[in-house]
């Protein structure tokens, strides 16, 4: 527990890093750009959805309901096509508060990650033993949460592979932070008063 107290340092560099590494993976550098299309004719489907007055949310469609799955005019329309989510959002982004979230949740999981390194090295581990597990844990953490979503709901291949670089990148930098912080926290560690585990 110590341990993980001490890692601290590594913790808050790892979000603070992490947050301008994302920012720069969305805003300046280019293999993001392709990964989202431009309507034909927005205008017309702006038109649509607020004439339609659809609530904020997710829907998916067609929506193949099991209730109707022997229904023919339902089954006609499921292999007809198109298929999609349309995905609503209940208001205008807020860039600082979702900058904030991402924060957080670079916090979040680089404390998870620690706690990992914490309970798996010695307070002695060299830079390439820490680098090992953190930045595999991290390549976890940042590449295999969605996996699932995208079996099922599904983007292009070319996004996926995007959102996987940039997953790689970012557990390779949360192991370099790590594996050079580690010394300094092991070393903080050791002069703190025994806490347990």
């Amino acid at each position: 527990m110590d341990m993980l107290l001490a890692l601290w340092l590594p913790i808050l560099v790892c979000a603070i890093v992490l947050f301008f590494a994302s920012f720069l993976a969305w805003t300046v550098l280019p293999h993001h750009k392709p990964d989202w299309k431009k309507l034909t004719d927005e205008d017309r489907f702006f038109a649509f959805i607020k004439e339609q007055n659809i609530a904020p949310g997710e829907y998916l469609f067609p929506m193949y309901e099991p209730k109707n799955s022997k229904d023919p005019a339902m089954i006609e329309r499921y292999n007809a096509g198109p298929w999609g989510i349309l995905n609503l959002w209940p208001s205008k982004p807020s860039m600082g508060k979702n900058m904030a979230l991402t924060v957080l949740t670079f916090l979040v999981v680089s404390f998870f990650i620690a706690y990992i390194a914490a309970a798996a090295l010695p307070r002695g581990a060299s830079f390439t033993e820490v680098f090992q597990i953190v930045a595999v844990a991290a390549i976890l953490a940042y590449t295999a949460g969605s996996v699932c979503r995208e079996i099922w709901f599904t983007r292009p291949l070319r996004a996926k592979l995007m959102d996987f670089i940039d997953g790689v990148a970012y557990g390779i930098i949360t192991g370099v932070i790590f594996g050079l912080l580690w010394p300094a926290a092991a070393s903080m560690a050791e002069q703190l008063p025994a806490v347990g585990g």
